[in-house]
């Protein structure tokens, strides 16, 4: 896959997380939060709770996530998918260590809390954003 390809990839995934973050972002809103609770709830299979009301935590929470989610989809579309063009590795690295220490933290996060199905959308996203960063070469090969 040319560095070209891959960063049109990246460029994608950051449009999928932002578009995801927004929808998560609906937690607090009691009104509009069906979105964020088939999110929450799928993260926790089996979807047995979707039709619960949130509790003050679980929206203060998803208000941190989607936030930082956001943010992340902005960093991977706005430096990230430029960098893989360029063929800049040491932004590549960074990234991929980030997105690994992420996944580590929430994996572990996720089974001491007792949702490790989490787990698996984990592994989705981990796998959306490495896909296009490993075997990227330093070059710009276009």
């Amino acid at each position: 896959m040319s560095l070209h390809l891959r960063a049109k990839f990246m460029m994608v995934v950051s449009i999928v997380f932002g578009i995801y973050s927004l929808l998560w972002a609906t937690a607090p809103f009691e009104t509009i939060n069906f979105p964020a609770r088939l999110i929450l709830d799928s993260a926790d299979w089996p979807v047995d709770n979707l039709f619960s009301p949130l509790a003050k935590e679980t929206k203060l929470l998803s208000a941190i996530g989607s936030g930082l989610l956001a943010a992340v989809a902005i960093f991977l579309g706005g430096i990230v998918a430029p960098a893989i063009r360029e063929g800049n590795w040491p932004v590549i690295r960074t990234t991929i260590a980030a997105m690994v220490a992420w996944y580590v933290i929430d994996g572990v996060g996720s089974i001491a809390s007792g949702v490790s199905s989490n787990i698996i959308f984990n592994s989705i996203y981990l796998s959306l954003v490495l896909i296009p960063l490993l075997g990227a070469k330093k070059s710009a090969e276009v």
